[in-house]
């Protein structure tokens, strides 16, 4: 005859499992609170703003390379442009200076997103006009309509940090 195999003899995390379980059927959250607790971690504020601050370099130089992007398909273009290509192309290049500028501005933490500029304007809605006119102005240069395009990928970035900031509520 053969003789099966023994069951395995139980791990203590079985056995956590199994009391957990046992708590959980019994109505007893304290247990099921505290392992729960211990899953998740805690949010580290200094590493979340480590992050914040590297995704604004991030922008910041994805900003100056759509900048560079735009210089180059200038430059390597053989057509004659238009008074209003020539327009776009130096609008657009000085907003994207102006972009650049500000979230460098952000990175090193001399001004935030949420710094008002005038009234109810602040740095980010001022971004988002700039951006605006640069893409508009970007879809003026003939060459090629990828770097006025490009720029949204940096203000995205910025979007989403801006909604990840917590606004104080006004007081009446």
């Amino acid at each position: 005859m053969t003789r099966s195999d023994p069951e395995p003899e139980p791990t203590a995390a079985a056995d956590a499992a199994v009391e957990a379980e046992a708590a959980r059927d019994s109505g007893d959250s304290g247990a099921t609170r505290e392992s729960a607790d211990e899953a998740e971690p805690t949010p580290d504020p200094e590493k979340a703003e480590r992050t914040v601050e590297r995704l604004m370099w991030s922008s910041a130089w994805l900003t100056v390379l759509v900048g560079v992007f735009l210089v180059v398909g200038i430059a390597r273009s053989d057509s004659d442009y238009s008074a209003y290509a020539w327009l776009g192309a130096v609008v657009a290049f000085l907003g994207l200076l102006a972009l650049a500028a500000t979230y460098f501005a952000c990175a090193r933490k001399r001004i935030t997103l949420r710094t008002r500029l005038r009234g109810p304007i602040d740095v980010f809605k001022g971004s988002t006009v700039v951006m605006v006119i640069v893409v508009i102005c970007g879809l003026l240069v003939p060459t090629d309509n990828t770097p006025a395009l490009a720029v949204l990928l940096p203000w995205a970035v910025t979007y989403w940090l801006y909604g990840l900031e917590k606004t104080e509520a006004p007081t009446p």
